[in-house]
């Protein structure tokens, strides 16, 4: 065999590689499919919804939780507090959005508990 026939020979060795290749790069060992495995894809779809659901269950969790340590701090230091952060705000020119005035003042507040030496 000459040369023109080695390398119509390499040419379709590398082509018949890369088919496999493709083959292989598409199976899916563990449902044992071949091409895109829709039980992968209906998997990562549920994951990433329950990811969702669980952080906006936090996120709600986390704003009762505000709402309650807010309810519940004294008047007095609840508005020492309120003052502070809106004093901040204005300060450095700071937009609070609805919900953002209670978070700062309930983090300021459990920082300063946080600090209180034990009696």
């Amino acid at each position: 065999m000459g040369l023109l026939g080695w390398s119509i020979v390499l040419v379709l060795g590398i082509w018949i590689w890369q088919e496999i290749d493709k083959v292989i790069r598409n199976w899916c060992s563990r449902h044992r499919a071949l091409g895109p495995c829709q039980r992968c894809e209906e998997e990562a779809a549920a994951r990433v919804k329950a990811e969702a659901k669980a952080e906006a269950e936090a996120k709600a969790r986390r704003q009762i939780e505000i709402e309650d340590t807010f309810r519940n701090m004294s008047a007095a230091k609840r508005e020492e507090l309120t003052t502070l952060v809106r004093e901040r705000a204005k300060r450095e020119d700071l937009f609070l959005e609805p919900g953002d005035l209670e978070a700062a003042v309930v983090r300021m507040y459990q920082r300063a508990e946080s600090r209180k030496p034990l009696r």
